[in-house]
């Protein structure tokens, strides 16, 4: 769909990801410009005389009906002065032209309020999150819209062409008509580098991406950006640490070097022992016994034991969570200790029959959910040898896990006890090239 433009306006309201349609926007929107279409632009009194030129525009992010913030003021340049001019005071705002609805202007210095952010100095260029999608764009341009109760800031223009609107003076700048608009309510700008805002990155936005996908955020972010995620998501524990499974190891440590032990073990703590695990080791040697120290104690034991076994073996590998019952318990036992099981949901995957620890099989939980109640779950066991060895590689993992179609596959020690599983997730993880793992958005820029 093309976006018309008219006279320097916009029509049409924003679509999320893409261009704008030709429909209805917000309601009560009167007219649409473009940031790049004003700054700068002569700001004129009610008889004509320019007075100055248009420097900003100031918002309040953390208002605004239906998502979108309010333009409170902005910013004048008036003989090397900065001035402060309140929306209420102007009358017109087109692309090339500002005029005021009153013949005085206040000419007192320029000071930020709390919460003020300026679009041109502090968000304009800059990175933010799309939120609807997972990923870090730029804001080459804003959108901004006069609906009934005044302007507001309605979306972002993340095409790298709009960085001719800010480059190209503005008689030479080409008609741009297909813009990459978001609106702005699937976006979240980072804020933490301006310092009135006193914002905090709202932690229930995070909350709507997969773990991975805001690892890849912060992957994709400067380290002062992911630091802004990361400080946002420590406000949800269990989010925190799932988000620290998610990242690379570069990252992992580059965001624990800021913490203290007591916050590190406290991130670890919620964490798999096994992700725990790989993590403890990259950590720099003097902080590994502080760190592991502080760990509640049944995490501990099972970080230290995952650390006796070698990456790149299965034993390094595992997890020591797993569900199990007793060969002669039936469906309705099996399903009940499904339920009572803390442990990650790939892992219930399938549930293991142990006989005094060792191996007797596994059924996947599907064919319980499928089984009558009172049948004996040893009914259902199909492969009872299918298992690797705590010594075995990855490759051997995998290979085992494919004869057997397996998702979930026991780890045993040399008396054949079962010590630990294997998810296919942390197969692939381990054995996929790093460069495949995240993929930035090429398009971001």
């Amino acid at each position: 769909m093309n976006e018309q433009m008219h006279n320097g306006q916009i029509d049409g309201p924003l679509g999320s990801g893409g261009p704008v349609a030709d429909d209805h926007g917000p309601r009560g929107e009167k007219r649409r410009v473009m940031l790049t279409q004003i700054l700068n632009s002569p700001v004129l009194n009610p008889a004509g005389d320019e007075l100055g030129r248009l420097e900003d525009l100031i918002v309040k992010l953390g208002e605004g009906g239906g998502g979108y913030p309010p333009v409170t003021g902005i910013k004048v340049r008036i003989g090397g002065r900065d001035v402060y001019v309140g929306m209420q005071n102007i009358d017109k705002l087109v692309p090339g032209e500002l005029r005021l609805s009153s013949p005085t202007l206040h000419t007192g210095a320029f000071q930020r309020r709390p919460g003020e952010v300026l679009l041109g100095a502090d968000v304009l260029g800059r990175h933010m999150m799309d939120v609807a999608h997972g990923r870090i764009v730029r804001a080459h341009d804003l959108v901004l819209g006069n609906i009934d109760d005044g302007w507001r800031l309605l979306g972002v223009d993340r095409s790298p062409r709009a960085m001719l609107r800010r480059l190209i003076p503005r008689r030479a700048r080409p008609d741009l008509r297909r813009h990459a608009i978001l609106d702005w309510k699937d976006v979240q700008p980072f804020v933490r580098h301006v310092p009135s805002a006193k914002l905090l990155m709202p932690l229930q936005r995070l909350r709507r991406l997969h773990p991975a996908q805001i690892a890849d955020l912060v992957e994709a972010a400067s380290h002062d950006e992911g630091e802004e995620i990361i400080s946002a998501v420590h406000g949800d524990p269990e989010l925190e640490a799932d988000v620290f499974e998610e990242l690379n190891t570069e990252h992992q440590v580059e965001f624990l070097r800021d913490k203290s032990d007591a916050e590190a073990a406290a991130v670890l703590a919620e964490m798999g022992p096994d992700d725990a695990a790989d993590l403890v080791t990259e950590l720099d040697q003097p902080r590994r016994a502080p760190i592991l120290s502080l760990l509640p104690p049944s995490q501990q034991a099972k970080v230290r034991a995952l650390l006796s076994y070698g990456q790149s073996s299965a034993g390094g590998l595992m997890s020591p969570d797993f569900v199990s019952v007793a060969p002669d318990a039936t469906v309705t036992e099996a399903l009940a200790a499904v339920r009572a099981a803390d442990v990650l949901p790939q892992v219930v995957a399938d549930v293991f029959l142990l006989d005094d620890g060792h191996l007797a099989g596994s059924v996947p939980l599907i064919e319980l959910l499928r089984a009558d109640g009172a049948m004996r779950i040893s009914e259902l066991v199909e492969h009872s040898n299918a298992s690797v060895h705590v010594d075995d590689d990855f490759p051997e993992v995998a290979r085992r896990m494919a004869d057997f179609n397996l998702t979930v596959v026991a780890v045993l020690e040399d008396d054949d006890r079962v010590i630990g599983v294997i998810t296919v997730d942390d197969v692939l993880e381990a054995m996929l090239p790093d460069s495949w793992r995240r993929r930035a958005e090429a398009d971001g820029d």
